[in-house]
């Protein structure tokens, strides 16, 4: 009866340490609670209120090549993208799996 007593302590131990580890972890980063592009100003580099496609390229991009989604967010194929060409935009939804079944 002492074992099964015993593990049963242990195992709640265990348990209890393991939450209270989880809630006082660190506070996730800024990038980690950021979803979608980032802001403007970020991608701004230079401040002229216009983004190019060198200052496009200095960030990293979660799929596809600089150049054709750079061009995808340039509605108006001036070579830059406005303030208001990056707010309106809305990247394209990943491609849906197909259920193996």
């Amino acid at each position: 009866m002492f074992k099964l007593s015993s593990k049963i302590v242990v195992c709640s131990s265990l348990m209890l340490t393991s939450s209270l580890a989880c809630s006082y972890a660190a506070e996730p980063s800024q990038n980690d609670k950021r979803r979608g592009p980032p802001p403007f100003s970020r991608l701004d580099l230079n401040g002229d209120q216009a983004i190019t496609l060198e200052e496009f390229k200095q960030h990293r991009i979660p799929r596809g090549d600089h150049e054709r989604v750079f061009a995808n967010i340039d509605s108006n194929d001036d070579q830059q993208i406005s303030e208001e060409e990056h707010n309106s935009h809305r990247p394209p939804c990943p491609p849906r799996r197909k259920n193996a079944g």
